[in-house]
């Protein structure tokens, strides 16, 4: 009797603690050394699909979200989302659910910007954010990026780069105890500290200019370790994890851009940095980038305190 109390025990109370963590149940990334960068594994999410491994990304549901909106909002097809989602009429969608948007799913962009102005300004505009999209889904990267490496031990990834809720999330949260510290991703020089009127929802942050237009941009800060100008080393430490600016808890959010387009930082770790990095429950792959970035390096710099 005392060896199947001690027996139940073991399996259980790990399920107890994990349900009583803030971040829910939590799951390990798998080894990445043999999974290609530009392929998704489909099934390790649950997500149905006409086969095990397809080339797309994956959008977690916002309140009130429709298929129809996120069709619309990446430019695919309705039908074939429906379809390798399994999603059957009246094809309603919860808060919180994942979907795999297939890059074969994608529409053909048949507004043509023209010299004259016609068709409107307004067309040229959508045309260009769904090529964005586009190039977020099929994972294109840019090489002037170097290996980064990731800047929070023992960090859980929390929210992904890509489209949450109806916006596009441009950086990547890693949620951790204030005061842990927070690594720069590669070798740089340290072109800003602090926080701008313009920008308080980040809260206090640093920029690291690594060099041909590549950029490491780290928010919500507690504390800051280096000055402007200062050369740094991957992996050294610059500032702590805080909870400062928009922020609804301790983490980081990390930026990567090339000149102003942006990147998802994921797309550039090593499989040795991330494989078993611990991730929320709800979180996924999402697009790899790039897509436009919002504010301009420049804006920061030269943006009123």
């Amino acid at each position: 009797m005392e060896r199947k109390i001690t027996w139940c025990a073991a399996i259980i109370l790990p399920l107890l603690a994990s349900c009583s963590s803030p971040l829910g149940i939590i799951k390990q990334s798998q080894d990445l050394s043999t999974t290609s960068n530009q392929t998704l594994d489909v099934a390790r999410f649950d997500v149905a699909a006409t086969s095990s491994q397809q080339e797309g990304a994956f959008h977690i549901v916002g309140s009130g979200e429709t298929l129809k909106h996120v069709c619309d909002v990446y430019g695919l097809d309705f039908q074939k989302v429906a379809k390798i989602n399994k999603i059957m009429p009246p094809f309603a969608l919860k808060q919180g659910d994942t979907i795999f948007l297939p890059a074969q799913a994608l529409l053909p962009e048949n507004k043509i910007c023209s010299p004259s102005g016609s068709p409107s300004e307004k067309s040229c505009i959508i045309k260009a954010t769904r090529q964005t999209v586009a190039d977020a889904i099929l994972g294109k990267r840019d090489p002037r990026v170097p290996e980064l490496k990731f800047p929070v031990v023992g960090g859980v990834l929390t929210s992904p780069f890509g489209y949450r809720w109806g916006r596009l999330h441009k950086g990547l949260d890693i949620a951790a105890p204030i005061g842990r510290p927070v690594l720069a991703c590669a070798d740089g020089r340290v072109i800003f500290t602090g926080s701008r009127k313009k920008f308080r929802r980040y809260g206090n942050t640093v920029l690291v200019d690594h060099g041909r237009g590549v950029y490491t941009y780290y928010a919500h800060l507690s504390g800051i370790s280096v000055k402007k100008s200062q050369n740094v080393r991957k992996g050294q430490k610059i500032a702590t994890i805080g909870n400062t600016g928009r922020s609804t808890g301790p983490h980081l959010h990390l930026e990567v851009r090339v000149t102003n387009s942006m990147y998802n930082p994921l797309a550039y770790f090593s499989p040795n940095e991330i494989a078993g990095t611990l991730m929320a429950k709800r979180f996924s792959d999402p697009p790899m980038g790039p897509v436009r970035a919002g504010w301009q390096i420049p804006d920061l710099l030269t943006a009123s305190r």
